[in-house]
């Protein structure tokens, strides 16, 4: 019952067919769609598999000095278009009820912050977020935050940050300091795995 997941290029070098990839689905992770992208064609590299694994690893590792850095060399808007994603809700807030998903956190909280009540009655209304770091030890669900936010004013970001991450004492508001970095990563990792891991293995068995 495993999903077909295959890449077919052309003698060019060209890609022919891609199926079952995160890169072809609406709303996922930039940063993943981004890394599957370029990666591909790595694995036409080099003259031997482990060049070929070397080369395709490399790139794996400036993807995971990008997280490990906090995003150090990308500007704010880069950091939000990589991390950040867009997920659209089919029913309203409302007609979801006490069913939980980042979504609709993220539609609610907008919904405050902006002071738009009628948002939550709204269909088909876009959830743009970022996942942050806080409260500890909470689900996703609870950490999910409006990317929004981070354009309001000082003040206003400050009040409702502190409530959202529930730390009244919080100074650093940051988005660098705010995303919860080790989750992306460990997304991120998850994709290493099944294109470069577990294949990587496979072949030198």
């Amino acid at each position: 019952m495993l999903k077909k997941r295959y890449a077919v290029y052309n003698f060019d070098g060209s890609l022919a067919e891609l199926k079952g990839f995160e890169v072809k689905r609406r709303g996922e992770l930039r940063l993943i769609q981004v890394f599957q992208t370029e990666v591909f064609p790595e694995f036409l590299k080099g003259n031997s598999k482990e060049e070929v694994w070397r080369i395709v690893g490399a790139m794996a590792n400036r993807w995971l000095d990008v997280i490990e850095s906090r995003g150090s060399t990308m500007t704010n808007d880069e950091v939000i278009h990589f991390f950040s994603e867009n997920k659209t809700m089919s029913k309203s807030v409302e007609n979801v009820g006490s069913y939980k998903c980042v979504q609709a956190t993220t539609v609610r909280r907008l919904a405050d912050f902006l002071g738009v009540p009628s948002m939550l009655q709204a269909e088909g209304i876009s959830a743009h977020m970022l996942i942050a770091n806080k409260p500890v030890g909470a689900s996703c669900t609870e950490r999910a935050i409006p990317v929004k936010i981070f354009f309001a004013e000082e003040d206003v970001k400050k009040v409702w940050l502190r409530q959202w991450l529930q730390d009244s004492s919080l100074t650093d508001f940051d988005m660098r300091s705010i995303i919860d970095w080790e989750y992306y990563k460990e997304r991120l990792c998850a994709v290493f795995q099944k294109l470069i891991s577990i294949p990587a293995r496979g072949l030198s068995a």
